[in-house]
């Protein structure tokens, strides 16, 4: 792993921050690195709780999709909301279909999402014929549809209106114009947040629509919010921060009884802080377990029910299709690697695109970002859907915006769609090698082997001892996660004491650094780094310091990062 320091920071204006405020060096370097470089910035961060979030109607079309909104309540049409089979499409469903219920009383309302398997991605014509035959007259779609020209001209053919909320990155020349409306972000200039998550765009709309109507949902469906918006891996931008840490807070004790159930059997009880680690690695992959193996209506219909015996029926399922889900993608890892192993050439493979027509559809996205964490590059798994199409999930780098990448071999692709880091495509097994090669020449084209290092960024070196009370101060700039990474300080010359090993690859031990003993992790630790600690008892480390509770006291404990000798 690469070391690298951040860029380097102004002094004179780092000079002014510290008579300005009374923190350590490191702790502002901090804070500047993460672009929070004038006391008006630092102070939005340190007032974060209080600030409002931006306005729905600062979003391109709002008001168009609102009135026609207005105008189905009043004529009671069918609505349909239609959504993606992920965490960010599911939260996005259940938060509209739970405000037009419980919130206008709205019964004349139903969902539709595709099967992942069948159907694949966003919008068809099948099921656009078949929502037209239930009598709907208003399709809402969310986390989809900013690429669905064709299917959206044939749902106004067959007189469907359809307002689309979306976050993924449009195809400007081929925006789906038959629509109502299109609410996203990134096609909206006065909408500062462009990175809201798809069920962030929904919660948007609902907020316009609860203005409207005099409704005040105050922080309401901003646990469903924090849910997809983390992930989906979405940057957590300044008001994505926002919105994860109201939601947070709200997840401790959901109100939601499938969401609180859903906590329980996770293993999270109730008064339980849950953090994005959570979301990431034992919520979000329940969520989305149904949508990747069976179909995502189990997941919708857990947060939708209100009986507890149902829901804990639901739950069980989930779990179940989770183990599942767990044991297909290390087979299908394993499988893959077999493909790989000793034809990938770190200096000419800067693509990696696999296939295999037995692969499952729901994993190979998770398949895509194991494998890419082995060889650090941009990271393509393909498996053959029933039409006889190449469906594939695309992981990404960084360095690499797999989403432009794409559109260079789009000669040879169906379908696409997705942003920087990840994106989902069809296209026919005829065009495969060809695809491959032209993604993997513009990629040796415009980058070089540098880019593919896996590089850890480092924001100081902590020269002097470091205590609990300043660590606390950057509490204010989580959650930690994509576009706000945890802050990593570079220790040199620990001493190693007493070194621990235990279950998963797990390290503990003490360490001596400027005359000061602290508590150091090492989670999943590899065989080299086992062995450096056994050799060496004094080394450099790269550490990013976290708090932990144990007996109701506050410790400090380093996670380290990486180490050298």
């Amino acid at each position: 792993m690469k070391w690298i320091f951040y860029n380097n920071i102004n002094q004179e204006r780092l000079k002014n921050l510290m008579a300005h405020y009374n923190f350590s060096e490191h702790i502002l370097k901090v804070f500047i690195n993460r672009g929070f470089d004038t006391p008006e910035k630092i102070d939005s961060i340190l007032n974060i709780d209080k600030e409002p979030l931006y306005s729905p109607f600062l979003l391109n079309d709002i008001e168009k999709a609102l009135l026609r909104i207005e105008k189905a309540l009043k004529k009671k049409e069918k609505i349909f909301i239609y959504g993606d089979y992920d965490v960010d499409g599911v939260t996005a469903i259940v938060i509209l279909i739970k405000f037009f219920k419980d919130e206008l009383k709205y019964k004349n309302i139903e969902y539709y999402i595709p099967s992942r398997q069948d159907e694949g991605y966003g919008l068809n014509k099948d099921a656009i014929y078949y929502i037209k035959e239930k009598g709907c007259t208003l399709i809402i779609t969310v986390d989809c549809g900013i690429n669905s020209k064709d299917e959206i001209k044939f749902a106004v053919e067959n007189g469907l209106d359809v307002i689309i909320t979306d976050h993924h990155t449009p195809d400007i020349n081929n925006l789906p114009k038959d629509s109502i409306a299109i609410i996203n972000p990134k096609i909206s200039s006065d909408y500062p947040n462009k990175e809201l998550s798809g069920v962030g765009v929904a919660y948007k709309l609902i907020s316009g629509l609860a203005e409207k109507m005099n409704l005040d949902i105050k922080d309401k469906f901003l646990d469903f919010v924090t849910l997809g918006t983390i992930a989906d891996i979405v940057p957590l931008s300044y008001e994505n921060r926002i919105i994860v840490r109201r939601g947070l807070k709200k997840l401790m004790n959901p109100e939601n009884p499938g969401l609180r159930i859903l906590k329980e059997k996770s293993g999270l009880k109730n008064n339980f802080s849950v953090t994005t680690y959570h979301i990431g690695y034992i919520l979000g992959p329940r969520i989305n377990a149904a949508g990747r193996l069976e179909h995502a209506k189990k997941a919708v219909e857990l947060f939708l029910n209100d009986d507890e015996k149902e829901i804990e029926k639901i739950t069980e399922y989930l779990n179940e299709k989770n183990a599942e889900r767990k044991s297909l993608t290390e087979k299908i890892e394993i499988e893959a690697l077999k493909k790989i192993e000793g034809i990938f050439d770190e200096k000419k493979d800067f693509l990696i695109a696999l296939y295999d027509h037995n692969w499952n559809a729901g994993v190979v996205g998770l398949v895509a970002s194991k494998i890419l964490k082995k060889f650090y590059r941009p990271t393509i798994i393909f498996t053959k859907d029933e039409n006889g199409l190449l469906h594939g999930s695309a992981r990404s780098i960084y360095s690499v915006d797999i989403y432009e990448a794409l559109k260079v071999a789009e000669k040879y692709i169906e379908k696409f769609g997705g942003h920087k880091l990840a994106a989902g495509l069809t296209l026919k097994p005829e065009n495969f090698e060809n695809f491959k090669l032209a993604v993997n020449n513009y990629l040796l084209s415009n980058k070089t082997i540098e880019d593919f290092e896996n590089i850890i960024f480092i924001d100081d070196i902590i020269k002097e001892k470091i205590d609990l009370k300043e660590i606390k101060v950057l509490e204010y700039l989580q959650p930690w996660g994509e576009g706000n990474p945890a802050p990593n300080f570079l220790l040199k010359g620990v001493e190693i004491k007493d070194i621990k090993l235990y279950k998963n690859n797990t390290i503990k031990f003490y360490g001596l650094h400027n005359r000061k003993f602290y508590n150091f992790i090492f989670f999943s630790a590899e065989e080299s780094i086992k062995k450096i600690l056994n050799q060496k008892k004094i080394l450099d480390m790269i550490v990013t310091p976290t708090i932990n509770f144990w007996n109701d006291e506050e410790n400090l404990v380093m996670e380290i990062k990486d180490i050298k000798n």
